[in-house]
């Protein structure tokens, strides 16, 4: 089975910071930013969240430009790709609006205990499936989702998500905002344990843009 393609996309403030320390919702990018993300998520058959960003953002992941979603149906695809969290300990709060929406299709990603406890507070709506927990988690996923022919992946936090996936991202989409957060308990674009020196993830600049004061980057894998 073909690998899906993986992609990532994050906003990040100038110290390399995606949230606060405190973790509060706040948008660091534009109405350029948000039209990029819309732009993203309409490529995508399946957008993947970390637990802390679902508990965050607590609505689904949509197109919300609707001249994308009306390309969407003129090409057969459902009007927003479908929505994936990654959670160990699947404690979400009760009626969080994703489990109840019924706009996307929706899977949830977890442990044995996760999946009991999902099964208690959230009943019907998303699938869960549970993990090995001995085995890669990203690859895990990525099987189960190119099993039901999900093809482009999109990626879009927290950090420890994107620590997860690192080696199998074929490209990320980064927006440099002019903000600074400080913080070093704040989450950075990835989190994780980290690389050794001199195992660092190459990567190659392909697109770089400029609207306002933010950047948008592309940059792709090197190849191995």
């Amino acid at each position: 089975m073909e690998k899906p393609f993986v992609y990532a996309n994050l906003a990040m403030t100038l110290d390399g910071k995606i949230a606060s320390y405190d973790r509060e919702d706040f948008s660091l990018g534009s109405g350029a930013d948000r039209l990029e993300m819309d732009r993203l998520r309409a490529g995508a058959d399946v957008v993947i969240w970390g637990g802390e960003t679902l508990r965050t953002a607590r609505h689904p992941a949509r197109v919300r430009e609707e001249s994308l979603v009306r390309e969407r149906v003129e090409n057969g695809l459902p009007p927003h790709p479908a929505n994936a969290v990654i959670t160990k300990s699947g404690d979400f709060p009760k009626k969080l609006p994703w489990f109840a929406s019924d706009e996307v299709e929706r899977f949830v990603f977890t442990a044995p205990e996760g999946a009991r406890r999902i099964k208690e507070t959230h009943t019907g709506g998303a699938q869960v499936l549970v993990l090995d927990e001995a085995d890669s988690l990203a690859g895990q996923v990525l099987a189960h989702l190119g099993e039901r022919g999900m093809r482009n992946v999109l990626l879009e936090g927290g950090g420890s998500l994107i620590w997860e996936f690192a080696r199998h991202i074929d490209e990320f989409h980064v927006t440099l905002t002019p903000w600074l957060a400080g913080g070093s308990e704040a989450p950075t674009l990835m989190d994780g344990p980290g690389f050794r020196s001199g195992e660092f993830l190459g990567l190659d600049l392909v697109e770089v843009r400029r609207e306002g004061d933010e950047l948008f980057l592309r940059y792709a894998k090197k190849p191995e």
